[in-house]
């Protein structure tokens, strides 16, 4: 067979065209089926070219008039063509050149698609460069996706090819789908591992509903035609959550996990789907397959994203050791601001559950059982405290703490494990994608005390989304209460009678610090720019006195419109407060418990404006905030 390069060569030796002008091509044979001899201006320059091979890229002469006549393999001459087609190649330009369509076929005849922007190497030597044609005949407009990577061709048209990809070298799997639809007609895989700085040509090839059969081919630079395997696979990830020891894991006859210890995860990894595969359990340090002690066969389906938890009590007939299948997995969110979050019900000896979250929702998770697993939630990222109670019983069993406010666009799987009251404890914990399980820890709380002392209107207070206070009355006070400490929450405050927390008609943020306890005063007047209404916050709050003979005493001056002042405690001391302006408070006074007449002075004035008794004689060990309240004159 004489070379495409001598015979065209000498052709432009014959018209007198420069040799300096030249274009580089590669030919590919995409078109179903016959092998043919290709005849260049009466010259045959392919002898017998099958269907799907190709030639290497080569030098050929630009400018120059070709007629490129395709035959039948075995012709004699140029006369025995079926098909001929005329090009001039233009100087300096890369070009693939495909024989596509079928033969006498008028819906799709036999043709050349010539792509001028054809790569021999990659742009990035560290990358691999891809253009996809879609050369299938009776095959309708697809999109390609990359499962786990996204889509990467979309509504691609018989005939039609796309720009090159820049793609880090590795192992694709890719999902062939009619133009718009979710449905997987074909996964294959396509491994560039060490293929860094070529270029490939994937082609769609064949037929979808004939022989020669659909697939797809990769064509290398050195025209290598490589077909990429059908392979359909499934994403999983395990969870080991079974009350039993560490063990080892066996797919068939190998082993898939080894000493995989409770309250650990793999990864999400692909899996082979459409075939029955033995999932086999054994001790650690089983020697093989033969050791398991419990097996399950599994079939997943192609496409589709897995958790699968082992759960249960190994040797238990109540809660037996089970593997627990969510096939609705997800590894990342479906938006790239926030974060979804499925729960599992893993505890064996737990009741059916009721979850809410704290300031957001009550019973975002309602009578979940054992074994049972929400949708996904979409949250904002943020943090999260989630409060579990028995389905229908108002008490709060435990509370834990979910940072998720690094997790955007990401995905976790929370699951309740161990045993409520038994040996392993009862907790929280989340799994991520990358196999990284975290334990949730319980809600960081602060005291708290609230006080009304804004004059006059009763109002409802809100924490996030949910009332905390209905009907407020001025001068009343809430007791100490546990709440969440170590993140943000707005407190707002509405008038009575209010429907949510956006009827609030004022809002604060607040971020309460663990362990510390706090008083927070509603002070000031609603509308007044000059003593506005605010929240004074005590981060020095005291429940009882430091000593168990004393009572400890801390005053607030919340009035208003009165002036700093100065307070004496009668026939005991002068001036045990000094210069105490509105909205400031005092540290805490350890006293002996007795009644105390107090006599409260404009600062720096010697007349008392009015004088209070207090009783303590009965507060022994105990604590108490003393604010001013009301209006001077009003």
């Amino acid at each position: 067979m004489r070379s495409v390069l001598s015979l065209l060569l000498a052709l432009a030796l014959c018209t007198g065209i420069a040799l300096a002008q030249t274009a580089r091509v590669q030919l590919i044979h995409n078109a179903p089926d016959p092998t043919v001899d290709v005849y260049v201006n009466g010259l045959k320059a392919l002898d017998n070219f099958a269907f799907r091979t190709a030639t290497n890229f080569i030098n050929l002469p630009a400018g120059l008039p070709l007629q490129v006549a395709i035959a039948p393999a075995n012709s004699t001459s140029a006369a025995d063509a079926i098909a001929t087609f005329n090009l001039t190649l233009e100087s300096g330009k890369t070009y693939a050149v495909t024989a596509s369509g079928i033969v006498g076929n008028p819906g799709t005849p036999f043709t050349l698609i010539a792509d001028d922007k054809a790569l021999e190497a990659a742009s990035d030597p560290n990358k691999v460069d891809v253009n996809v044609l879609h050369g299938s005949p009776d095959a309708p407009p697809v999109d390609v996706v990359v499962r786990t990577g996204g889509k990467i061709v979309a509504n691609l048209a018989y005939g039609k090819f796309t720009p090159y990809l820049s793609l880090n070298p590795g192992v694709y799997y890719l999902d062939i789908k009619p133009a718009g639809s979710n449905a997987i007609v074909q996964t294959y895989r396509a491994d560039l591992t060490g293929l860094g700085g070529q270029a490939i040509r994937v082609l769609a090839s064949g037929l979808l509903g004939g022989s020669p059969a659909f697939g797809l081919y990769a064509v290398t630079a050195s025209g290598a035609v490589v077909e990429l395997p059908a392979s359909p696979v499934a994403r999983v990830q395990v969870i080991h959550n079974a009350i039993a020891p560490t063990v080892d894991v066996y797919a068939n006859d190998a082993l898939l996990i080894d000493d995989f210890e409770f309250r650990t995860a793999t990864p999400f990894v692909f899996v082979p789907a459409e075939v029955d595969i033995d999932l086999g359990i054994a001790p650690a340090n089983s020697t093989s397959a033969n050791d398991a002690i419990a097996t399950f066969t599994v079939n997943l389906e192609n496409g589709k994203t897995y958790i699968v938890t082992a759960s249960g009590i190994l040797g238990d007939l109540n809660r037996p050791f089970d593997l627990n299948i969510n096939d609705e997995a997800r590894e990342k969110s479906d938006t790239s601001a926030t974060v979804d979050v499925a729960v599992l019900h893993g505890s064996p000896n737990a009741p059916a559950v009721d979850v809410d979250a704290i300031f957001v929702a009550d019973n975002v998770i309602q009578n979940l059982p054992y074994d049972g697993f929400t949708p996904y939630l979409s949250l904002p990222p943020a943090k999260y405290d989630f409060a579990i109670r028995a389905t229908g019983d108002p008490n709060v069993v435990a509370s834990f703490r979910a940072d998720l406010s690094g997790l955007a666009g990401g995905a976790a799987y929370v699951f309740a494990s161990g045993l409520l009251g038994g040996n392993p404890g009862f907790g929280l914990f989340a799994a991520l994608p990358n196999g990284t399980v975290v334990e949730l820890p319980l809600t960081p709380t602060t005291r708290l005390q609230v006080i009304h002392n804004s004059p006059d209107p009763t109002v409802d207070v809100y924490a996030g989304n949910t009332r905390i206070l209905d009907d407020f009355a001025f001068r009343t006070a809430t007791p100490f209460i546990d709440f969440p400490a170590d993140r943000d929450i707005t407190l707002g405050v509405a008038l009575p009678n209010s429907t949510s927390a956006a009827d609030a008609i004022a809002t604060f943020d607040v971020n309460l610090e663990e362990g510390k306890t706090y008083i927070v005063t509603a002070s000031g007047i609603v509308g007044n720019p000059a003593t506005p209404f605010t929240l004074i916050v005590n981060d020095g709050g005291r429940e009882a006195a430091a000593s168990p003979g004393n009572v400890d005493i801390a005053v607030l001056h919340g009035s208003p419109n009165a002036p700093a002042v100065d307070v004496d405690a009668l026939l005991v001391a002068n001036n045990v407060i000094t210069d105490l302006a509105y909205g400031e408070f005092t540290p805490y006074l350890s006293l002996p418990p007795a009644v105390y007449n107090l006599a409260v002075r404009a600062t720096g004035n010697p007349n008392v404006v009015a004088a209070f008794r207090a009783d303590l004689s009965g507060l022994a060990g105990g604590a108490a905030y003393v604010f001013a309240s009301g209006l001077l004159g009003g």
